[in-house]
Parts: structure tokens; sequence; C-alpha cells
């Protein structure tokens, strides 16, 4: 029994120009031939081993990565008509953070004042985790530094400091920028 093979005019083409060219002649293959089977089986390896990665050189998007850098914070509040000195809520808003960490959300202030100092512990809820800044306002010189006291989630492990750029506290709503240097 004879199996009948149809080949397109391009193949026999092909064909032909193989067989003239002898055993020893470059084999020239069709345009519309598969691909040799050791070169799909290098593809598939190679896909694979990109895919699989280790663990060591792995990037993913899904596990947040460490900050570090300059950041400026942008707070926009709403202050207590009250003039808070016993570290009780003295405004809360909205923030967003741009530079090596990036986030937004909601914002309070606590505000306690002892002597020439008042000191703002500004609690940033985010997407992505809660920094505490704690601004040390110095009520004689207007000087206005911060670090960050504590931060959770994806910003576990992060400090920084820098200085309070932009202080509008009589300004209705409020607004205040922070600018630093964070790392993680």
């Amino acid at each position: 029994m004879y199996r009948r093979i149809q080949m397109s005019a391009a193949a026999l083409t092909d064909s032909a120009r193989n067989a003239k060219r002898g055993p020893t002649a470059k084999r020239v293959i069709p345009s519309n031939a598969p691909a040799p089977p050791i070169v799909v089986v290098a593809i598939a390896a190679a896909t694979l081993a990109a895919s699989c990665g280790s663990s060591q050189t792995s990037t993913s998007t899904s596990s947040p990565q460490p900050a570090g850098g300059k950041i400026t914070a942008h707070f926009t509040e709403t202050l207590t008509p009250q003039n808070i000195t016993n570290g009780g809520v003295a405004g809360t808003g909205r923030f967003s953070i741009t530079g090596a960490a990036i986030d937004n959300g909601n914002v309070t202030d606590y505000r306690t004042v002892k002597g020439n100092t008042a000191l703002i512990r500004r609690v940033a809820v985010g997407k992505k985790g809660t920094i505490t800044f704690l601004i040390t306002i110095n009520l004689s010189t207007g000087s206005e530094p911060w670090t960050i006291t504590s931060a959770t989630k994806s910003y576990e492990g992060l400090h920084g400091a820098g200085t309070e750029s932009v202080d509008n506290y009589d300004d209705s709503p409020a607004t205040f920028a922070l600018e630093g240097t964070v790392s993680q």
C-alpha cells in the first residue's frame, strides 16, 4: 500500500532544487515548511526557563519594591476650630506622595505644644500602608524638620527625614508639603 502525498508547487520546486544539489550541497528549506523539531524544542526550553526564573533575579510586580530616594508629600486638611495643644486631632483631610514612594489616601494630624515647640504627628493612611510623620516646629525660628516614626504594610521599615516646605496653616483648607528622602 502506498500513501499518496500531495505537495504544493513551491514544495515541489524546493524538492527538485535539493535533489539537483547532491548530498553535500546546502539544503533549501521550503518557506512554508514547519520549523525542524530541534528548533521547536529550543524555543520551548528558552520560554520555560525565562518564565520560571530564579528567586534571586526575579522582579515580580506583585510584591512591592523597597522605596529609596526623594519624596514630596502634599496634604490638604480641614483644621479643627480650636487651637489643639494636648495631642488631640488638629485636622483631617487627604494626601498624596510622589517620588520614591507613590500613594494617596486620608491623613489625620495630632498636635502637641510644649513651650516653643509644636509637635505634629501626621498619620497618612494610603492604599499601600500607613506612614507616620513627626514634624517638629520651632515656634520661635519657624524651622520645621520631619522624620518618619513608623510605617506599616508595604512601607514597613521605611525611614526618612526632610523639611516641611509649605505650611499654609491659616488657609481654609490648610495645605502642607513635606520634602525629603526616604530609605527602606
